[in-house]
């Protein structure tokens, strides 16, 4: 799972401490060949693409694509329906992209 461009979150070890499951939701389905060349230019480029791959398989249950670790992706899909009011991203995740933006820029922008 990557957040704010290229830093890396160990998926499946952020499952195991917290002893729940964890989800990366992307908008869309990624371009991992792009994304692969795109690491290539940064430092320790082999870790974070082996951090990216131990997330597992990107799922794709419309409009959502997600990665899971510690839970089926059928169940991760309905939890994310339902936490989903319009669009492709949860609430919460809405939300917090909303905060971040304003606390960045000084405004909220409309692509959360």
């Amino acid at each position: 799972m990557a957040f704010g461009g290229f830093n890396i979150i160990d998926l499946p070890e952020l499952a195991s401490r917290l002893q729940i499951p964890c989800v990366a939701v992307m908008r869309r389905q990624p371009d991992l060949a792009a994304i692969e060349k795109a690491l290539g230019h940064l430092p320790d480029s082999e870790y974070r693409l082996e951090l990216l791959r131990r997330a597992g398989k990107i799922h794709a249950f419309e409009p959502f694509f997600f990665q899971v670790c510690g839970e089926k992706p059928e169940v991760i899909a309905l939890v994310l329906q339902c936490l989903t009011d319009t669009g492709k991203v949860p609430e919460a995740l809405r939300l917090a992209h909303l905060i971040g933006a304003a606390v960045i820029t000084g405004v909220s922008g409309s692509s959360a």
